[in-house]
């Protein structure tokens, strides 16, 4: 196993057993008022899987591009359909799924990974997937005005560099004409989620373009320290946890 496999595989866990949980026990109860059994879904970025379980196992498919969560999504979840994609950043990718197939598209907590150039790119694709009448779900940290601490929390905490404020959600899904339905805003453990339907209204593509916040280009030197640090402190852990445990072997 490769260094780089080996800590993705570490990230992958972290994220299963300590972030899924804290995302807390509610905040997907709104897809239960949106999604009907028989509707096909597709799940973009669909991560460790832990939300497969919003959908029935015969609508649903999960993408990703991390091979490590999808083999832990197919681990964990056998009866749900999941399979890893390539990176999609051209207006010649594709993703591999046929014209209107699907009912749904279920993004969660994935946008703010991305740029709004790409951003704007997977709406395309999006919208090629799409039946008639078919809707996005979506789930989305997003910078509150008068939040400061939060807006601070999040980017520094957060690996996605392009958190930004609703309207500029709003916009962007414009840019690519769909029509955004705003449901919630909730607090969880510091992070503003922001809960939304968005559904096509034409064919158009305007130019939008937004890059890292100004919050985000101060912290992010700060946010790579606890994101590298916790490894260091990991590792000096284990090594003085070794320490002691040599001690009480050979030196009592």
């Amino acid at each position: 196993m490769s260094t780089l496999s080996f800590f993705l595989k570490i990230e992958t866990f972290v994220y299963k057993h300590l972030v899924v949980l804290l995302q807390g026990d509610h905040t997907f109860d709104f897809v239960d008022d949106i999604y009907s059994k028989g509707q096909k879904v597709i799940d973009f970025g669909s991560g460790v899987g832990s939300n497969s379980s919003l959908f029935h196992p015969d609508d649903y498919t999960g993408v990703e591009v991390d091979i490590s969560r999808v083999t832990e999504s197919k681990r964990a979840f056998p009866k749900h359909q999941f399979q890893v994609i390539p990176y999609i950043s051209s207006d010649d990718q594709r993703l591999p799924f046929d014209d209107q197939s699907f009912d749904v598209v279920f993004i969660s907590l994935c946008l703010h990974h991305i740029n709004s150039d790409t951003c704007k790119i997977l709406f395309q694709e999006f919208r090629r997937l799409l039946k008639k009448d078919g809707i996005i779900i979506g789930l989305e940290p997003c910078m509150m005005p008068s939040a400061v601490f939060s807006n601070i929390f999040m980017n520094l905490m957060d690996a996605g560099d392009y958190i930004i404020t609703r309207s500029n959600y709003t916009a962007m899904y414009a840019s690519e004409s769909f029509k955004v339905n705003p449901i919630n805003v909730i607090k969880v453990f510091g992070y503003h989620l922001w809960q939304y339907t968005a559904s096509a209204d034409g064919e158009i593509s305007r130019s939008f373009s937004s890059g890292m916040t100004t919050f985000r280009k101060i912290i992010k030197p700060f946010h790579k320290i606890i994101l590298y640090g916790k490894w260091v402190m990991v590792a000096i852990l284990g090594l003085y946890l070794l320490q002691q445990i040599w001690s009480i072997i050979f030196m009592a």
